[in-house]
């Protein structure tokens, strides 16, 4: 399986418990981070190339190197949740719309075509918070799912060794509003899918848990009294119980889509 995000934290925020259950249960998983968490604008000025290269010159309370802090974070987390292998990308945060989408996809294909995943998760359209990083991840995950599996595609631009890999399913993240509805106060504005959009529902069980402690990995984003400081316990165990996706594109006799003639009971369904 391959998680494919934007920011340091968007794994465990959002994926982390369809990770943790694919681990549980002997899968490979891959995750695949576009940035490194941290805006700089001269990464919008050249080639994406690993380093530290953040310093605010404007708010000089920023961390000076917060985009290693959250790499840190983030390889912390992904080693909770059970993930075999970690590709950072290298762009620059809320830069990902000025990336040339080609290029963008490209990069995702290889990864792709490098660890063969039967199964890709990633945003949807809404990008769950409205956040540009997350639509255009998404749109890129969309696109490299099929041209992944086109032998002819991106044949100039990659490894003569990497092979075609049609994977079976792509499923996007989908934060329902009639749960953040039922959380009341602790409902976040402008977070949120369409009700009734997702084809499957996984619940997590203990592994809430888990995915509770990967979040608090990430420190930097969420202070030392954690993201649900001041959430009654009710909400917080409520709003981490289940992670919901909709089975976007799929090359088994799986339909994609969202009605309850297509609703799965696991992300595996179709797959022997």
């Amino acid at each position: 399986m391959m998680v494919v995000v934007a920011h340091p934290g968007d794994e465990a925020f959002g994926f982390g418990g369809a990770i943790a259950q694919a681990a549980a249960s002997g899968a490979y998983v891959a995750v695949v981070c576009a940035t490194r968490g941290h805006f700089d604008r001269r990464l919008l000025d050249r080639a994406p190339a690993p380093g530290g290269r953040n310093r605010s010159f404007d708010r000089p309370a920023v961390w000076r190197n917060l985009d290693t802090v959250r790499e840190d974070e983030m390889r912390r987390s992904v080693g909770m949740l059970g993930v075999r292998v970690l590709r950072m990308l290298d762009y620059a945060e809320e830069g990902l719309s000025a990336v040339d989408p080609h290029e963008l996809v490209g990069r995702i294909v290889e990864t792709i075509r490098m660890h063969r995943p039967e199964v890709i998760l990633t945003f949807g359209p809404d990008g769950i918070s409205g956040d540009a990083d997350h639509v255009v991840i998404g749109r890129a995950a969309e696109a490299a799912f099929q041209a992944a599996g086109e032998p002819l595609a991106y044949e100039d631009d990659l490894e003569e060794d990497q092979l075609a890999w049609r994977a079976a399913k792509l499923y996007q993240l989908v934060v329902s509003s009639d749960d953040l509805a039922a959380l009341g106060a602790s409902q976040t504005t402008a977070y949120g899918s369409p009700a009734g959009t997702e084809t499957l529902t996984i619940d997590l069980g203990d592994l809430a848990e888990v995915k509770l402690a990967a979040i608090a990995r990430h420190v930097s984003q969420t202070g030392s009294d954690g993201p649900f400081h001041g959430w009654p316990t009710e909400d917080r165990d409520q709003f981490l119980a289940v992670e919901r996706y909709r089975l976007a594109r799929s090359n088994l006799p799986v339909h994609a889509g969202g009605s309850a003639e297509t609703y799965e009971t696991s992300l595996w369904d179709g797959l022997a």
